[in-house]
């Protein structure tokens, strides 16, 4: 075999070995691309499903509902493009299962004039609703949801978000009434309750609006019986300060 042969064949092999390599490296890369955007997806579901399942229950309207399942519905497909599992087909399953379900009706806390057990309660909810409302934006911003669409859903995630603010004000309404009295808390009260009928545009707040007009009915009569013991009390001190002031008049003591 002459030189010239053996060059050839060198570079032949050089070229074949390079061939595979790159062919080897491309099927790599794409399935690192595949895993990537595997691990993209879930984590998308992840999000969607984490805000659908976490948000208390009074704050999950049919909009808000519909658009998270939708996206994570959207989000499964492409899943089952790239991994075709039977675990996969089943978190499907089970989510289009969740979405035929009817919303369910939850009534506020009887005797309650919160909706959040404690402040801490309330303050996860406001952190979720934040979460909620720079997905909604996100999607906006990506064309994944239209505008007037968008602007209704974002719209109800604001409106809880003041309801939440408004039941922490009841809270610290709740703690100056114990700390302070009747007095001092029912402008407090009445400030949250105006807060509260501006909201009430479907009669959904009904119910607090009840549980916080009756407590602050037994406020006002409160309020009003201690002004009157205040202003017996008064009475009382003047006529007994009026009493002593004729016994040091003249003639004012007798035998």
């Amino acid at each position: 075999m002459s030189p010239t042969q053996t060059g050839l064949i060198i570079v032949a092999v050089i070229v074949v070995m390079a061939m595979i390599a790159f062919t080897i490296q491309t099927v790599e890369n794409q399935r690192r691309e595949r895993r990537m955007r595997l691990l993209l997806l879930k984590d998308q579901v992840r999000r969607a499903t984490h805000l659908l399942h976490t948000l208390p229950e009074h704050y999950i309207t049919r909009e808000i509902r519909d658009v998270l399942v939708r996206y994570a519905q959207q989000r499964w497909k492409s899943i089952l493009e790239l991994e075709s599992s039977n675990d996969n087909r089943q978190k499907l399953n089970e989510l289009n299962e969740f979405a035929s379900l009817p919303l369910p009706v939850v009534e506020h806390p009887a005797g309650s004039m919160t909706l959040h057990t404690d402040r801490s309660h309330a303050e996860r909810t406001a952190s979720l609703l934040r979460e909620l409302f720079q997905f909604l934006s996100e999607l906006k911003a990506s064309g994944l949801l239209s505008g007037v669409h968008a602007s209704e859903v974002i719209y109800q995630v604001k409106e809880a978000y003041t309801r939440t603010r408004i039941d922490v004000e009841l809270m610290d309404a709740i703690e100056v009434e114990a700390g302070r009295g009747a007095a001092a808390a029912l402008p407090r009260f009445r400030t949250a309750c105006s807060k509260l009928q501006s909201l009430n545009q479907t009669q959904q707040l009904d119910r607090q609006l009840y549980e916080l007009g009756t407590h602050m009915e037994k406020l006002q009569i409160q309020v009003e019986e201690e002004r009157k013991a205040r202003e017996a009390e008064q009475k009382k001190r003047l006529a007994e300060e009026a009493a002593k002031q004729d016994r040091f008049k003249p003639g004012g003591f007798r035998h």
